[in-house]
């Protein structure tokens, strides 16, 4: 297996450990980081084309002008001749123009398109560092959940050890403080698991707040 396809499925699995909804991973950025340089090749195959398309007009013109300028005896069918020529002249140079216009037109939308997916990757870029912030984030509030669970843990064996019925109340009432301070804790960064990549953060100070009486509540 390529690490192409590794780095995606392990950030995948990553999102599926910490139970947070779906981010914008590596692989989205390289999606984006595609479109652009594809949007860019667009925009030179369209200033391309349409150099080719302007040269075989421009050739028609000078073809034209050419044949206007030949010499000719003055008479009625002749002046006709010229009339014609010019005319010809004339419309080719109005074919020239649209073929400029045209060729412009192409461009601009070609280059458009770049613009579009640059300003999407852009978004994408910015979600992808929102993502790996939020997910560092979770995962070090979950190593301090799981460090208040081995306390949790070590006081219950406590409790049992207790010889009278006011040590054991006195270590449950550790426990059950903990506990619940500890599932407040739970229940804040669930909020962040729950919420849009971007609006992670406005969760954050909540979650930083319940974590603070938590660690008080560890050095008691």
């Amino acid at each position: 297996m390529s690490k192409k396809l590794i780095c995606p499925l392990f950030a995948m699995f990553a999102l599926a450990v910490l139970g947070c909804e779906q981010g914008t991973s590596r692989k989205d950025v390289a999606k984006a980081e595609n479109k652009v340089a594809k949007e860019q090749q667009d925009v030179q195959k369209a200033q391309a084309k349409a150099n080719e398309k302007i040269a075989a007009q421009e050739q028609d013109v000078e073809k034209a002008r050419r044949e206007a300028m030949k010499p000719v005896i003055e008479d009625n069918a002749n002046a006709q001749n010229k009339a014609d020529a010019n005319a010809k002249i004339q419309k080719e140079e109005q074919q020239l123009e649209k073929a400029k216009a045209d060729a412009n037109a192409k461009v601009q939308k070609e280059q458009a398109d770049v613009s579009e997916a640059k300003q999407n990757l852009q978004q994408k870029e910015a979600q992808f560092k929102q993502t790996q912030d939020r997910d560092a984030f979770i995962t070090q509030v979950d190593q301090q959940i799981t460090a208040v669970d081995q306390k949790i843990d070590q006081l219950k064996k406590d409790k049992d050890a207790a010889k009278d019925n006011a040590a054991k109340q006195q270590v449950q009432d550790k426990i059950d403080k903990l506990q619940a301070q500890r599932d407040r804790v739970k229940t804040a960064e669930n909020d962040i698991k729950k919420a849009d990549v971007t609006k992670w953060q406005d969760h954050q100070k909540q979650v930083q707040t319940q974590l603070a009486e938590l660690d008080q509540l560890m050095k008691q």
